[in-house]
C-alpha cells in the first residue's frame, strides 16, 4: 500500500474517532484503532484499484475502436 493511502486511512480514522464520545473513545484501543486504520485504507485501495480498472477498460475499448477504423477506412462507401 502507499504511503499517502496510509496517511490518508490515518485522517478518516482520526475524523471518526472524533465523532464518537469521549468516553467511547478511550475505551477503542490502540490496536482497535490500527485495525479500523488497516480496513480503512484496503477500502481506498480497492477503490483505486477499481477505477484503475474501469479505466484500462476504457482504453482498451477505445484502442480496439481505433483499430476498427484504421482497418475499415477504405472500406466504406
Amino acid at each position: 500500500m502507499s504511503e499517502h493511502y496510509e496517511k490518508h486511512a490515518e485522517q478518516v480514522t482520526s475524523a471518526f474517532l472524533e465523532l464518537l464520545d469521549g468516553d467511547v473513545r478511550a475505551r477503542i484501543s490502540d490496536e482497535h484503532r490500527q485495525e479500523l486504520a488497516m480496513l480503512v485504507e484496503a477500502a481506498i485501495s480497492t477503490a483505486v484499484l477499481e477505477q484503475l480498472e474501469h479505466a484500462a477498460d476504457q482504453v482498451s475499448a477505445l484502442s480496439q475502436s481505433i483499430r476498427h477504423g484504421a482497418e475499415h477506412y477504405d472500406k466504406t462507401g
